[in-house]
């Protein structure tokens, strides 16, 4: 389950999207799974991405380091950056 306080999950056009308060922090397309924090690197918002890759089984991993944040993702470790992309 994706954590249920101010969460929603929005169906639109066949993209799938996971809010946290306002913000798409993960969309999910035919083709794409688009990562977005809306500028709140927070403990909560790294959750709520998480949560929706198990719920989805979308296969990525975000994770902190020292500050940084990264996605694991297919064997590759990637930086974080606000609507980066990942091919399905």
């Amino acid at each position: 389950m994706i954590g249920n306080h101010k969460t929603s999950v929005i169906n639109d056009n066949n993209v799938l999207m996971v809010c946290y308060h306002s913000t798409p922090v993960v969309k999910i397309t035919d083709n794409k799974i688009i990562l977005n924090s809306g500028g709140w690197l927070t403990a909560t918002t790294k959750r709520r991405m998480n949560q929706a890759s198990l719920q989805y089984n979308l296969g990525f991993a975000v994770y902190q380091v020292n500050y940084s944040w990264y996605v694991d993702y297919k064997g590759d470790t990637i930086p974080f950056e606000d609507n980066m992309e990942l091919d399905i």
